[in-house]
């Protein structure tokens, strides 16, 4: 670590558990305080971005993932790691899906690459990604121009998942009539910036699936953010369908089949 650089702690929080962070920090990724993280944090830039580290604002967990927002120089970055050994080959092709969309122009947060050309790095038994931050408020449904601009952005997305040349792993082979579709198009994933949607965030659940059952999923938990989900109500959920269909039209059988899927998701909503 630069001896000039003097780590101070973050802020340290749970994303969505009710778990003390403190205890999950140490029993999960072995790291004995914030500033520890800060530390290992600043030495992994140095290595292998180049970059060096000004500061660490706040820490965030989510099951096996860490979130880092921090400061290089003038600019605002997130880098994000996981423990979870078993993804690491996902998580490397979800890197370069995320990539690859943010070559075709769709706004999404792409991994910056590290020395080696790198977009995931496995080391110290995590995999890890560093990103720009993107300016923007989560998605707010409530709102007519953003619900009409998700359902173009949604039609956007399966548009270009459908041409990507790759495949990524999942736990089961694609069946037929499937394409990659993004599986979590959500407001807690969409920022919305100047009168647009100014990235689309965490392809982590990417998977194949038909369109009609993406955009339903999507219709139905388009509001849900970090905590007290409730289905997005009817009259929104409607705008974003029609939205959608307006741009990347779905054959009439499964056009049909939208409102039926939806009252599947509500009816196993819990109570």
């Amino acid at each position: 670590m630069p001896e000039s650089f003097a780590p101070s702690a973050p802020s340290l929080s749970m994303l969505w558990e009710p778990t003390d962070p403190v205890e999950a920090l140490t029993r999960r990724f072995r790291f004995e305080s914030p500033t520890a993280v800060v530390g290992w944090l600043s030495d992994v830039l140095a290595e292998h971005w180049d970059l060096a580290l000004s500061s660490c604002e706040r820490l965030v967990i989510s099951s096996g993932n860490i979130m880092a927002w921090i400061t290089v120089g003038e600019r605002r970055m997130i880098a994000k790691w996981s423990m979870h050994t078993p993804v690491f080959a996902r998580l490397a092709a979800i890197a370069r899906l995320t990539h690859w969309l943010d070559e075709r122009g769709v706004p999404v947060s792409a991994p910056q690459p590290a020395r080696d050309g790198r977009l995931q790095l496995e080391l110290d038994g995590f995999s890890l990604a560093l990103q720009n931050v993107v300016p923007g408020d989560l998605l707010d449904v409530a709102d007519a121009a953003q619900i009409q601009a998700a359902g173009e952005m949604l039609a956007i997305l399966h548009t270009e998942l459908a041409a990507y040349p790759d495949v990524v792993p999942t736990d089961e082979a694609p069946g037929s009539g499937t394409q990659l579709v993004g599986n979590d198009f959500r407001s807690a994933n969409i920022l919305w910036a100047s009168g647009r949607i100014s990235a689309v965030l965490d392809l982590e659940e990417a998977w194949y699936a038909r369109r009609v059952d993406d955009l339903a999923k999507a219709a139905v938990f388009l509001g849900t953010r970090y905590h007290n989900w409730a289905p997005t109500p009817p009259d929104e959920r409607d705008a974003f369908v029609a939205a959608y269909q307006a741009a990347h039209p779905l054959p009439d059988e499964e056009l049909d089949e939208v409102q039926g899927i939806i009252a599947k998701h509500i009816a196993a909503w819990p109570q």
